[in-house]
């Protein structure tokens, strides 16, 4: 044994003496490659894993209009930044299309007294910096909406309202008086307490990520998808840049534009109906003719709903006949109003007109009316229509059209209008006190109707918790209301989407608002090469 032992070991100091450039060699190599195993790949291959995985995942562009800013749902005033905004930041809870309460960072929540709720939060949530959700984000969000030093747009939803911790997933909200719609107020995305005001970056708890954000685009990102949305300073910049390819889509276009785009090719067209959203005739009860219920009842009768909607968009668009959301759970409501030239005639009479030579008249000569509206393909037909239908039978209608700054800045504040059409938003609860209070004749009560026995069934319905009574409350409220005619509830708008079709694998299934458009994302399917 020993001889054998001393035989392989000569043999080997023979080997060594004559190949010690090789042997040398294979060391360093051999310690080069012990270094990149054991110290450089764990180092660098999760970055090529990242930067293989990123280059491999598709990038949707959507064409908006305006101008890039953080998202942040309590600053949020366009519906732009509110879709953004929606798919960055998550609520306690979320409206579903019936306008029921679907829980999100909330695992429950109850009522303990008519002045006091309790919602307990989800654990395990985390912001997108992986600090942990907690109920310190909800107060803090609720005392910041609150500030009146910010002017949230959210900050009556927590008026008089007191948001207090229990515990890290436990939150406590406590109100000056009874209120049943509070629940709705859950909805508001909830920001993170220790992401400074001063130094904001959006940082959410969503489905996506802030990637990037600069003077032209907010590019968000998750594993799956980047979703880029780039801003155009016109609506025509945004269609032309979908027609050359520069974007896959474009939403919230109007049913004329979505027409022109489809017959331009290459796009598909996606629609759903907005349940909370109505396109609404509002006559301005302080101007001398429509001071009479009579002769705005009149009106009323002159319209046609649905053969305005087959001038419109070919009737894809739901008839509304009353200021409630679409599904609503007070119920569907009949036409109080449907087209009838002799109760028109009629109700004209009892405003004290005179029908002469196919012209309403009064003690003063001729009836005239002007239909103020902003510059929008859409309300500009709904105004046509008006005009051609009451010119037909001898109301003298005319137009103003103007725009969107005009509107917001002199004609609302000053009620410097005699009839209106606009879209109008319309709460998920039936409650609809901002609307049509007499208190509210200086803000969102802009037909200035006022009437105690409206204000009443208002005050009581939103204190009662029976949603049976309430329910009860609010037919009556919806019967009155229609009665006295301030407005002409017209119908409930389409969204229209208009997506290139090399974009594959969208569909509008679960689409309660304009931000559900992307709830399909997951399952898209796109061409990298769209130019």
């Amino acid at each position: 044994m020993l001889k054998l032992v001393r035989f392989y070991s000569s043999l080997a100091k023979v080997f060594l003496s004559r190949n010690k450039k090789w042997v040398s060699y294979s060391l360093v190599v051999l310690l080069i490659g012990t270094f990149l195993v054991r110290i450089i790949l764990p180092t660098i291959f999760p970055k090529l894993v990242s930067i293989a995985s990123e280059f491999q995942k598709p990038t949707f562009i959507e064409g908006v209009v305006g101008t890039p800013v953080y998202p942040n749902p309590i600053f949020d005033t366009t519906q732009t930044q509110r879709d953004i905004s929606g798919l960055v930041y998550r609520g306690l809870a979320k409206i579903k299309t019936s306008g029921e309460l679907e829980l999100d960072l909330a695992e429950r929540f109850e009522k303990r007294t008519d002045k006091e709720y309790v919602f307990y939060l989800k654990k395990g949530i985390f912001w997108h910096d992986g600090t942990q959700f907690t109920a310190d984000d909800v107060v803090y969000t609720v005392v910041t909406a609150q500030d009146p030093q910010f002017k949230s747009s959210i900050s009556s939803n927590f008026k008089g309202v007191v948001a207090e911790k229990i515990d890290a997933y436990t939150v406590k909200f406590s109100l000056e008086e009874p209120f049943s719609p509070f629940p709705q107020a859950a909805t508001i995305g909830i920001i993170p307490k220790h992401v400074s005001l001063k130094n904001f970056k959006p940082v959410g708890t969503g489905l996506f990520k802030v990637k990037k954000i600069d003077s032209t685009k907010i590019i968000l990102a998750n594993e799956k998808l980047n979703l880029v949305f780039k801003f155009y300073s016109s609506i025509q910049d945004a269609k032309n840049a979908l027609r050359l390819g520069e974007i896959h889509a474009l939403g919230g276009v109007s049913p004329q534009e979505a027409q022109e785009l489809e017959r331009f090719g290459g796009k598909h067209i996606y629609s759903k109906p907005l349940s909370f959203r109505q396109v609404v005739v509002f006559f301005n009860l302080n101007n001398e003719n429509l001071k009479s219920k009579d002769f705005r009842q009149g009106l009323a009768y002159l319209i046609d709903k649905k053969e305005l909607l087959e001038t419109i968009d070919g009737s894809s668009a739901e008839v509304s006949t009353s200021q409630l959301p679409l599904f609503s759970w007070v119920g569907k409501q009949t036409e109080m109003f449907p087209r009838d030239l002799k109760k028109a005639k009629d109700n004209l009479q009892k405003a004290g007109l005179k029908l002469n030579n196919n012209v309403w008249m009064n003690d003063r000569g001729q009836v005239t009316i002007s239909v103020t509206s902003v510059d929008d393909p859409e309300l500009n037909s709904v105004v046509n229509f008006l005009q051609n239908s009451w010119n037909q039978y001898g109301v003298k209608t005319s137009s103003n059209i103007i725009s969107p700054e005009t509107l917001r800045n002199d004609i609302l504040p000053s009620r410097n209008f005699e009839v209106l059409v606009d879209f109008q938003k319309i709460s998920p609860d039936p409650d609809q006190d901002v609307l049509w209070h007499s208190t509210q004749t200086n803000n969102a009560n802009i037909t200035g109707v006022k009437s105690a026995k409206l204000d009443k069934i208002l005050e009581d319905a939103r204190v009662i918790s029976n949603e049976e009574k309430r329910k009860e409350k609010y037919k009556l409220f919806t019967q009155l209301l229609l009665d006295e005619a301030p407005a002409i509830f017209l119908y409930y708008p389409q969204y229209y989407w208009a997506v290139s079709q090399k974009v594959a694998g969208i569909d509008l299934l679960d689409f309660t608002n304009s931000g559900d458009r992307f709830n399909s994302y997951s399952n898209w399917k796109i061409r990298r090469k769209f130019f």
